[in-house]
């Protein structure tokens, strides 16, 4: 009798996590103005009533697909951070690395990302996932500052990573554009001039 209740829920978790995959590819293709509870449960091949069933408000899925990519975008950047301490790669190496990084995951991530960004200004229940994870992506430690193979570069964390936010959100207007030599060259010059403190005529960047 007891593992009944456990089939049930392990069925109901598979089909929450397909939702939420298809509710990402809407966003990726059309934008996440084109997520509706039909357009998910026919990109998911499941039953209409399906999405609103897991996710009664259009606003908890989004918020719940923005949650889910964003956690393994994070995670996969951390990773890189782990490895390129644990095999002490010099700078050129790591970012080489970074870059590669960002290119996998530029289809996956750029458009669900800045569209996140966008709508929460208009979104109030989506705007504390957003700012949770910028402040994740923009904390001190982060992966860019890591792969710099500088101890006195964490005050600019918002610099590096604002390098290629903007170099992000150009490949989501222009994608046959994308310029990651460009994004890679940009990123080596700053880690390389950066001063190890901010200047007092421009106090803290954060």
């Amino acid at each position: 009798m007891s593992e009944l209740p456990i089939t049930r829920y392990a069925k109901g978790e598979l089909r929450k996590k397909e939702i939420l995959a298809a509710t990402v590819d809407v966003i990726c293709d059309e934008g996440i103005s084109a997520v509706t509870h039909r357009a998910v449960a026919r990109r998911a091949n499941v039953a209409l009533s399906a999405p609103s069933y897991f996710f009664p408000s259009i606003d908890d899925l989004i918020v719940q697909a923005f949650e889910t990519i964003m956690k393994s975008m994070i995670g996969e950047l951390e990773a890189l951070s782990t490895r390129i301490q644990d095999e002490d790669m010099d700078r050129e190496t790591a970012v080489d690395a970074y870059i590669q990084l960002v290119r996998d995951g530029a289809v996956k991530y750029d458009k669900l990302q800045y569209e996140a960004y966008l709508f929460a200004a208009n979104r109030p229940q989506l705007r504390p996932s957003v700012e949770a994870a910028m402040t994740s992506i923009h904390r001190q430690d982060n992966t860019l500052v890591v792969a710099s193979r500088r101890s006195d570069l964490g005050w600019a964390s918002t610099i590096l990573t604002a390098l290629v936010d903007g170099s992000g959100l150009y490949r989501v207007a222009a994608p046959e554009k994308a310029n990651f030599q460009g994004l890679r060259e940009g990123l080596l010059a700053l880690m390389e001039a950066l001063p190890g403190r901010p200047s007092e005529d421009i106090g803290f960047i954060g």
